[in-house]
């Protein structure tokens, strides 16, 4: 019988789980080091509980968008399909390529995980942190909380500094950077974003389909469309929330609430109401059926229209026009993007190219490898930052080609 070959993984969130399943297929002796209470907890709360494990359509990674493609050329959607097949769990399909387990609740991701690695070759050492690496010989030294171990390979899969309650507070990142590796500096991505909170005094929980544009001077650094939240401090929703990588101090965010149409046919559609639908009404109606009442208001007040004892007959056309331009672009100063605690992923992170896409092997020290969000890589909403740790995970525990060809033979643990 072949001597075992050890394996440390560092961090039991999805990259690190992966992984463990993949070193468990090729005959590794893996233990799991998790600094939280138990596995997985980061995982609970994807796609709002309802566990979008990944994306069918095309990769959408703002963030090292060319590694996580290379990434999926060696393990790709078809063949994380087949992963989960062969694991017993069955993959539903919505919108926009999202997946989802077929019970819509991210536990079943997590418990299916743990069924497959409660064998006598996995251990895990939960409430443990790992402080240190070194190299011994042709071993690696793990020193934890548990003490010093010696193992052939170590999987550093830490996470980033998004979610620092649920396990990501960043201290892995200091594994990787003492062996060589190069830091990207880290930031909130996928987060709402702050605004100055005057123009939306009142319209907190509001919600509307449009588009956003965040922009600097007059230039456009990035356009989204989507359901945007009115909240307190700011703004939130999918739309926004891939937008805040690019939100700064120096920025205005433009929210579009015409669908996307030309500033003249709104003007022509709002002088058909000043002058037929709402003529002799009071000025405040003019938006009724485009807009919430509470959010017209700001509109208007943004645009400069003074509604206060005015009928829409009332109003000029140069008042008309300005409100045209501002359902085109009601904007916003922003402040700043949320922090890492409201985050769901983290921008920035260990440089990409340091590691061999294929395997995730480190190119600077032989028998480390990372996966997952500790790598300067980050999608968008809908399974995308899942599916890149799922991916790298399954790579760095194989060790190279052949994990889907050896999950094509069946059962494997």
């Amino acid at each position: 019988m072949k001597d075992r070959q050890t394996t440390a993984i560092v961090g039991g969130g999805a990259a690190g789980l992966a992984a463990a399943f993949a070193a468990c297929v090729r005959g590794d002796r893996v233990a799991v080091y998790e600094r939280m209470d138990r596995v997985g907890k980061k995982m609970l709360a994807t796609g709002n509980g309802r566990g979008n494990l990944m994306n069918s359509g095309d990769p959408r990674y703002p963030g090292g968008g060319d590694f996580a493609r290379r990434v999926f050329e060696a393990c790709g959607p078809d063949d994380l399909r087949l992963f989960w097949g062969r694991l017993g769990l069955r993959i539903a399909e919505e919108e926009d390529g999202r997946c989802y387990p077929i019970t819509r609740q991210a536990s079943t991701i997590l418990d299916t995980l743990r069924f497959h690695l409660e064998v006598p070759s996995v251990s895990f050492l939960t409430g443990t942190r790992v402080t240190g690496l070194r190299r011994d010989g042709e071993m690696w030294r793990v020193t934890s909380d548990a003490g010093e171990r010696a193992f052939r390979r170590v999987i550093v899969c830490g996470g980033g500094m998004a979610q620092p309650k649920l396990g990501s507070d960043g201290s892995a990142y200091a594994l990787l950077s003492s062996l060589g590796h190069r830091l990207v500096r880290p930031r909130p991505a996928l987060t709402p974003i702050e605004t100055d909170p005057a123009p939306i005094r009142g319209l907190a929980g509001i919600r509307v389909r449009c588009g956003v544009r965040v922009m600097r001077d007059s230039a456009c650094l990035h356009e989204e469309r989507g359901e945007l939240l009115f909240t307190e401090h700011g703004v939130s929703g999918i739309c926004v929330m891939q937008s805040a990588r690019w939100a700064a101090p120096d920025t205005v965010l433009a929210i579009d609430l015409t669908d996307g149409a030309d500033p003249d046919s709104i003007l022509q559609a709002l002088t058909a109401r000043r002058d037929v639908t709402w003529r002799a009404h009071p000025a405040e109606r003019l938006l009724t059926g485009l807009l919430p009442p509470r959010l017209a208001e700001r509109v208007m007040e943004a645009a400069g229209v003074r509604i206060r004892d005015r009928r829409t007959d009332d109003l000029p056309d140069e008042e008309l026009r300005r409100l045209a331009e501002t359902l085109r672009g009601f904007k916003l100063r922003v402040r700043g993007a949320k922090g890492f605690d409201a985050a769901q992923v983290t921008a920035g992170g260990i440089a990409t190219d340091g590691f061999d896409p294929a395997t995730l092997r480190s190119k600077l020290a032989p028998g480390i490898h990372a996966a997952g969000e500790i790598l300067d890589v980050d999608g968008d909403c809908g399974g995308f930052n899942l599916m890149f740790a799922f991916a790298g995970g399954l790579l760095a525990g194989w060790d190279g080609n052949g994990i889907i060809e050896a999950l094509k033979r069946g059962p494997t643990v």
